[in-house]
Formats: C-alpha cells, sequence, structure tokens
C-alpha cells in the first residue's frame, strides 16, 4: 500500500507543477475517474456534492458526505478529510474551508466531469473565482502510463485473450447472443477481472453490420453468419478492450477480401504506431488501405481510442488529432468495414508505445476464425 500512495502522491505533484506554471491555485476533483487517478477511491457521480479539493501550495483535502468519511480516510493516502451532513450546505462549507485556509483561489481548475448543477452553487458561493477546465491538466498525466499501470494492463490484455478463446470455442448455430454475452462476463470473473464499463458486444449476422451493437433478446447466431465479438475487463480499473470476428459456415469471396482488406489496415496502423508518430497519421495508415480498397464509405468510425482507468479516453487515433505518441500512451488500432443488411468486420487489438514502436497488450491471433 505504501508504494501505491508514493504513486499518488507523486502524481499529485506534478499536477501542481503543471497549476504553477499556469497561476492556477488548485484543482476541484469531483467522484470520477480523475479522483480514481489522483486517490485510488472510486465512486461514480452522485447528488451529493464529493470533492478533492488538490491547492499547488499546501496539503490536498477531502470534502465529502458524512457517510463517505469512514471508507475515505482508509483507503486513500489524503490525511485532511472533512465531512458534511446531510441538511448542510457542501459549497458554502468550500467557501469556508478555502478562506480559512488562505488560499489562492483566483484561479480554479474543475474536474471536466463536475455536474453543471455543483459548478453552478460554487460559483454563486464564490463569484470572485474564476472556474478554469481541468482537462489541459489531467489529460497530459494520465494519457502517458507508468510502469506500474502498463503492468496492469499486459495483465487483463492477457485475461482477455484467453476469454476471447474460450469464446470462440462455445459459437455454434442456435445458441444465443446473450447467452455468449453471459459467458464472457462470467469467464471474465473466474480468472479475477472486472467488468469494463462498456458491455460486451456480440453481434451476428446483419447486425455484426452496426458497431456498437446491443443484443437483441432471443437473437441467435445462425449458420451463414459473420460474428463480432467485442469486449475487455478491468484490472484494478485498468482496461482491456478486444474485438474479433469470425464466420459460422462457409464465408463468401466478398466477406474474404473484407476481412483480409481489414487485417491489412490494423497491421499497416500497427506498423506506423510509435514514438514521433502523429494520432491522425496512425488513423491515415489504416484508412487509406480500406478506401484503396473501394470500402472506404463503410469505415464509419475513428481508427482507435485511448485506454486506461477508462475504455474510451485520449489519446483519440482520429483525422483532426496532431497530438505526437510518445512512449507510455496506450491505445486501440480497430479498423472496420460495416456493409448494411449484410455483415460487419473488425479487429481490434490495444497497444502502449515504447521507444522502438507500439507493444500490444491483447495478442489473440487475427487470422480469419471459421467455425
Amino acid at each position: 500500500m505504501e508504494a501505491i500512495e508514493e504513486i499518488y502522491k507523486e502524481r499529485a505533484e506534478k499536477l501542481r507543477i503543471l497549476m504553477t506554471h499556469d497561476n492556477t491555485g488548485g484543482f476541484l476533483f469531483t467522484a470520477s475517474p480523475n479522483l480514481l487517478y489522483m486517490t485510488g477511491f472510486s465512486e461514480g457521480q452522485m447528488p451529493r456534492f464529493l470533492s478533492l479539493f488538490v491547492p499547488t501550495d499546501h496539503e490536498p483535502v477531502f470534502l465529502v458526505p458524512a457517510l463517505y468519511e469512514a471508507q475515505i480516510r482508509e483507503n486513500t493516502w489524503i490525511e485532511t478529510v472533512i465531512p458534511w451532513a446531510d441538511g448542510e450546505n457542501p459549497f458554502a462549507k468550500m467557501k469556508y474551508l478555502l478562506s480559512s485556509k488562505g488560499l489562492d483561489t483566483s484561479q480554479i481548475a474543475v474536474d471536466d466531469t463536475l455536474w453543471s448543477l455543483f459548478l453552478l452553487n460554487l460559483q454563486e458561493q464564490l463569484p470572485e473565482v474564476r472556474f478554469v477546465s481541468g482537462g489541459k491538466y489531467m489529460k497530459p498525466l494520465r494519457r502517458v502510463k507508468s510502469q506500474y499501470e502498463k503492468e496492469l494492463m499486459m495483465r487483463i490484455g492477457a485475461i482477455t485473450d484467453e476469454v476471447m478463446g474460450k469464446t470462440i470455442d462455445c459459437l455454434e448455430p442456435g445458441i444465443p447472443e446473450q447467452d455468449i454475452v453471459d459467458l464472457i462476463q462470467t469467464e471474465l470473473r473466474k480468472m479475477g477481472a472486472g467488468p469494463s464499463t462498456a458491455q460486451p458486444i456480440v453481434g451476428s449476422g446483419l447486425y455484426s453490420a452496426q458497431p456498437h451493437y446491443k443484443p437483441k433478446g432471443g437473437k441467435t447466431i445462425e449458420q451463414g453468419d459473420a460474428v463480432v465479438l467485442d469486449f475487455g475487463g478491468t484490472l484494478e480499473h485498468y482496461h482491456s478492450d478486444m474485438t474479433r470476428t469470425v464466420f459460422v459456415g462457409e464465408p463468401d469471396t466478398e466477406f474474404l477480401r473484407i476481412y483480409d482488406t481489414v487485417r491489412k489496415a490494423h497491421d499497416a496502423a500497427m506498423a506506423f504506431a510509435g514514438p514521433g508518430a502523429k494520432c491522425e497519421d496512425v488513423d491515415h495508415a489504416a484508412r487509406r488501405i480500406i478506401t484503396e480498397s473501394g470500402y472506404g464509405e463503410y469505415f464509419i468510425h475513428r481508427t482507435g481510442h485511448g485506454i486506461g482507468l477508462e475504455v474510451h479516453e485520449e489519446p483519440y487515433i482520429v483525422e483532426g488529432n496532431t497530438t505526437i505518441l510518445e512512449p507510455g500512451m496506450a491505445f486501440s488500432i480497430e479498423p472496420g468495414i460495416y456493409i448494411p443488411g449484410r455483415y460487419g468486420v473488425r479487429i481490434e487489438d490495444c497497444v502502449i508505445v515504447t521507444e522502438a514502436g507500439v507493444e500490444p497488450f491483447t495478442k489473440f491471433r487475427s487470422e480469419l476464425i471459421v467455425i
């Protein structure tokens, strides 16, 4: 626990340095992945105001609903925890907290996920404060993964690989899509993985052409179906994400051509990605292959998304994103072709940028599997 606390303290110090350069007096976190990143405490947004204030020149302080006080003290490295009871005004209490400590509050960064209702209440209590988006501080910190984070993602990636193999082994005509979803979630739990924030996608037949398809009640996998399997798990809140497309029965010539095109696009983006490359150029590497094959209009989403404490985060592998890749960045590479009313193909792996290129942390074979 002590080693992990040092990781959190180091993150707080890096945040302070960034804010000092910008004359920002502190950062106000709410219940969010950013709070998890900074403290190890995980909780979804809620109607009660739960916040952490990290000033540039003082120790951080939690202001929390009283019913969370004990677990905050037990499970985080923050020493100062101030509870507020139902019936109290937490925003007035935050005003008093900031003024009593003599903190610089001319400009405060707020978590990008802070509810507008909370922000409006803070502005009413603190009209002299200029509130600014905290994304410009947290995004650079979170998108470059440490060795600790990398190890967790490699481990959850290996679990996902194994579950993919078990899932494909169970596919057969007549099995409901929802049964495959249930199988995936059960196998992940058996291997010690937590659920992803994104539900598994099991799209068969014409539904394989819907990239974010939700299984239909009673829809079964049939002979002649393409089946898109897209899922991941979590390990200590860090995500994996992988997609494979298989075929039940004998695929036709066009499906084989599409599959080969997507696989080449996937491999081209993998080869191009690495330190010094722009995010948008990795997208171009995949998109060029698909466009030149005549399927450009059917590649209807970005090539990839960052991954870590959230299944979708910085950096995004998309046209217009000129962010330069650097060692430690983690993201998916997932080109796809989707022919409405017929079938779709997607191949997705997640990678971490190294000094020499990228290292995948999902590694299940990408050759077409015919069942």
